[in-house]
């Protein structure tokens, strides 16, 4: 009886410290990086889609890219979604996105010189704001 009760003692005591490295494990954020790294194309300096996915993992913090690129992936259907319902989207410090309507208007061929009626249309409207402009330009 005493072997069972011992084993059963062994049993609990793993299981707690199992439980309790998983929560450490998954909890742990590495040191956040705020400078963007250099694109790899540096003749266009375009950024791939994994280069965007590294550098939102180091600015968070995540320990994992798959966290970031989950978050990426979710940023984007709210943006869409939003926008799809007429809403304005203030993206702080950055810009204001939101759907406007163009009014129809007559354009000009300019292969050959023909007018046409061009329709009016939705399009996304990026309004910067005034801390982004300051920052960059």
């Amino acid at each position: 009886m005493a072997k069972k009760s011992k084993s059963a003692m062994k049993k609990k005591t793993s299981s707690s410290t199992k439980a309790s490295k998983s929560t450490s494990s998954s909890m742990t954020e590495l040191p956040k990086v705020r400078q963007a790294s250099k694109p790899r194309n540096t003749g266009t300096w375009t950024y791939t889609q994994s280069e965007v996915i590294e550098n939102l993992r180091a600015f968070t913090g995540m320990p994992k890219r798959s966290k970031a690129k989950e978050l990426s992936s979710d940023i984007a259907a709210f943006l869409v979604d939003s926008l799809k319902r007429g809403y304005k989207i203030p993206l702080f410090g950055i810009c204001k996105l939101q759907v406007r309507t163009s009014k129809a208007r007559m354009g000009r061929n300019p292969q050959t010189g023909a007018t046409i009626q061009i329709p009016a249309r939705k399009r996304v409207r990026f309004t910067a704001t005034k801390a982004l402009k300051e920052a960059v330009l």
